[in-house]
């Protein structure tokens, strides 16, 4: 009767273990590949007004880089401006940083949702402005579904970023995150 329990709970921790490697955020260093690697070490200037939010709810994990920055050219500006305005609004702008501010890019970082399985390439930097020190996370990319259908490894393009001064319209290729 021991060995029956000893397995039925071996095997419960099994499925419960399975279960969360299934539906944990992955997340993979992507340093290393292009576009990050040219912009991942850089002091950039950022070439036009910049907003800083805390979410409620954050798309990043990252603890050590606890607010988002925005620009009126990001993809999710719109989304953003709607979030600012509701009832009881799920992010705060904490201040906007004029152009010219310096950004110091330290890390490129590829997270992977365990449910939706949808990607999203993030940068992570630290501006100093006013005599203080903010850590940020700026997520930059998307990928062509149609191009990752047909099995096209350059499926990655990347909006304008602020520190660019015009579109970068290649498409790049990134690895998939990793569980571990």
């Amino acid at each position: 009767m021991g060995i029956i329990a000893l397995v039925f709970c071996g095997g419960i921790g099994l499925f419960i273990f399975m279960l969360y490697a299934t539906i944990k955020t992955k997340s993979t260093n992507i340093n290393t590949y292009k576009p990050f690697k040219e912009w991942v070490g850089q002091t950039v200037t950022l070439h036009r007004q910049t907003f800083l939010f805390e979410e409620n709810i954050r798309m990043n994990t990252n603890g050590r880089y606890p607010y988002t920055l925005l620009d009126s050219l990001h993809p999710q500006w719109q989304y953003v401006e709607e979030r600012k305005n509701l009832a009881e609004p799920d992010l705060v702008e904490i201040t906007s940083f004029p152009t010219g501010t310096k950004l110091r890019i330290e890390k490129a970082t590829q997270y992977t949702n365990g449910v939706s399985g949808s990607s999203y390439p993030t940068v992570f930097g630290t501006i100093h402005h006013n005599g203080q020190e903010y850590k940020i996370a700026y997520q930059w990319g998307t990928q062509d579904i149609g191009r990752r259908f047909d099995k096209i490894k350059e499926s990655w393009k990347f909006h304008q970023a602020p520190w660019q001064t015009q579109q970068d319209t290649v498409y790049y290729a990134l690895p998939d995150a990793k569980v571990w």
